[in-house]
């Protein structure tokens, strides 16, 4: 996927205020010859603008970009070429809806994307080892932030989030998979693995995520061996970028804590403490699941 240059809150401020003044246009209505050439200057103008800044994004000449610059290539007339006399309103007006449409589809589809939206927070190693299973699980998870009316291309989806496949068109497997077992639906046209969430991929992602009782009976007993998995994780995260000193200090309490409390006081604490450094930004699902499922040897649900 093309890296993002510039903030993602920057981006998405940006994005938004083009798409609102794409669909200010499409409200006028203009009537006459010199308001409908006008109104051509200024979608031309607009779409212009949606162009530069897509450059501005994602660097000159990206997918987006040319995307957009040639959706309507064959009628689109630009400001030095138009001539009045071939002013379509009505096919103006569709083009500029299609414009709109394109770039809300590809906004969507960004903002799951975590290599987008907080790439320094991403550890490529572990999505590299994601299993068959857990690329499944992503696919639903991401479906299910999307949920509305639209198909979404899944192959985007994995490369925003760090999955390399290593088999070409291997994202149309996991559709049908998930297709198989009523999770999603797929307009199957044969170019894009695409898919929508269905009622049946919704209630399996929100029963997932109730809260499941946890087993902290999988917690060691052995002092030295909870210090050495707090050491070697320290030592981890630190390799990974997330050597800020709130995560040590909140992880170290846990040190003495663990010879004052029983198994399951202690393994909610850490939970919880966990969950307060997702919620506050400071890492990411990826790093809550691996601190959690080290110390404990059990597996982290969130609701």
């Amino acid at each position: 996927m093309t890296e993002l240059k510039i903030k993602w809150e920057e981006f998405i401020e940006e994005i938004n205020s083009l798409k609102d003044s794409g669909n200010n246009l499409s409200s006028s209505n203009p009537r006459g010859q010199d308001k409908e050439e006008s109104f051509s200057n200024d979608y031309n103008l607009w779409r212009e603008e949606v162009i530069d800044f897509f450059n501005k994004s994602f660097g000159e000449n990206n997918e987006y970009s040319r995307d957009f610059k040639y959706a309507n290539k064959n009628k689109f007339k630009f400001q030095s070429q138009k001539n009045s006399n071939q002013i379509n309103l009505r096919e103006l007006k569709q083009d500029l809806r299609n414009d709109i449409r394109y770039i809300d589809y590809n906004k969507n589809i960004l903002s799951v994307s975590d290599l987008i939206t907080n790439p320094s927070q991403v550890d490529l190693q572990l999505r590299t080892n994601y299993t068959s299973e857990d690329i499944l699980e992503l696919i639903l998870e991401k479906l299910y932030e999307l949920y509305d009316d639209n198909t979404y291309a899944v192959l985007p989806i994995l490369e925003g989030n760090g999955i390399k496949l290593k088999k070409q068109r291997e994202e149309f497997d996991y559709v049908k998979l998930l297709e198989n077992k009523g999770y999603v639906q797929s307009n199957n046209i044969g170019q894009i693995a695409d898919a929508q969430l269905t009622m049946n991929g919704k209630l399996y992602i929100e029963e997932k995520r109730k809260t499941i009782k946890p087993n902290y009976q999988l917690i060691s007993e052995d002092k030295k061996t909870i210090e050495l998995k707090l050491d070697e994780l320290f030592k981890k995260l630190e390799e990974l970028g997330f050597g800020q000193q709130i995560i040590f200090d909140e992880l170290d309490e846990l040190r003495d804590l663990f010879s004052t409390l029983n198994k399951k006081n202690w393994g909610e604490l850490l939970k919880g403490k966990i969950v307060d450094l997702g919620l506050s930004q400071v890492i990411n699902a990826d790093m809550m699941k691996l601190i959690y499922e080290h110390i404990t040897n059990d597996i982290l649900r969130i609701p």
